[in-house]
């Protein structure tokens, strides 16, 4: 455990062991631990994260806001001190849809599904701006900490060497937006289905108001990076409107040094 946990925190996990959930690159910590017959996560980021979307906290307010419009995991305690910012959820029923890795065609209509319900969520009043305006802000700070990658892959886009031109080319190559409820973070790890095929969000750090292809272009990637690039194009055929690569490519970009 990185930091000292706040008494509150504490006082809920008991003597319970926490478990270190490896899974993720995001800079902050999780870990699991059962508590009578339920299991929960601990959550924690260090506080030099609290003005970005890794801000345990503002997650926090993301899936308390959202409940009710999604299935969420429901926020058991918040914290916060000198040293960071703490939240314990309650475990989401199910397993993770990368589980239909196998079924390239059901995989593909979770993920339509996942979009449906995230596009469908009301963002009159929403109260969390995640468009690229506010995305770039963020990684300008991480830049300025030292805070986020320093290469980015030298495969997709070779002529961008540095950081700092990746992230001119962002400022250069910002599309007009067609704003929804994004998740920010749409992949088959961070959408879970159940037995009756119902869906279940987690680590919705950076979900509020984002141009609806974010979302489209993760979910693109993740089944051409794991499946093929023929389950990619059938995912986008399915859509019912034209593709638009530029975009889809800015919010890869985009999410290179995340």
């Amino acid at each position: 455990m990185p930091f000292e946990l706040p008494r509150t925190i504490t006082r809920f996990i008991g003597d319970a062991p926490l478990i270190a959930d490896d899974v993720g690159e995001s800079p902050c910590d999780v870990f699991s631990f059962t508590r009578g017959n339920d299991r929960f996560f601990l959550k924690t980021c260090a506080a030099i994260y609290a003005p970005t979307t890794y801000s345990v906290l503002r997650e926090a307010r993301v899936l308390q806001w959202v409940d009710g419009h999604l299935s969420v995991p429901e926020v058991a305690v918040i914290a916060q001190s000198a040293d960071g910012e703490f939240m314990i959820t309650r475990c989401v029923p199910g397993a993770p849809i990368q589980v239909r890795i196998d079924e390239p065609g059901t995989l593909s209509a979770l993920f339509h599904e996942a979009l449906r319900q995230l596009q469908s969520v009301p963002i009159a009043g929403c109260p969390f701006d995640s468009s690229v305006s506010q995305r770039l802000n963020e990684l300008e700070y991480l830049l300025a900490h030292d805070l986020c990658a320093q290469e980015p892959e030298p495969h997709p886009w070779p002529d961008l060497n540095s950081p700092e031109q990746l992230l001119a080319h962002l400022h250069a190559a910002r599309p007009k937006e067609d704003p929804v409820f994004s998740h920010g973070d749409l992949c088959d790890t961070n959408v879970f289905v159940d037995t009756q095929d119902r869906l279940h969000f987690i680590d919705l750090g950076r979900g509020g108001i984002a141009d609806r292809w974010l979302d489209i272009a993760f979910a693109q990637r993740n089944l051409r990076e794991d499946i093929s690039e023929q389950s990619a194009q059938d995912f986008l055929d399915r859509l019912g409107e034209p593709d638009k690569p530029a975009k889809r490519e800015f919010f890869e970009q985009l999410d290179e040094l995340f």
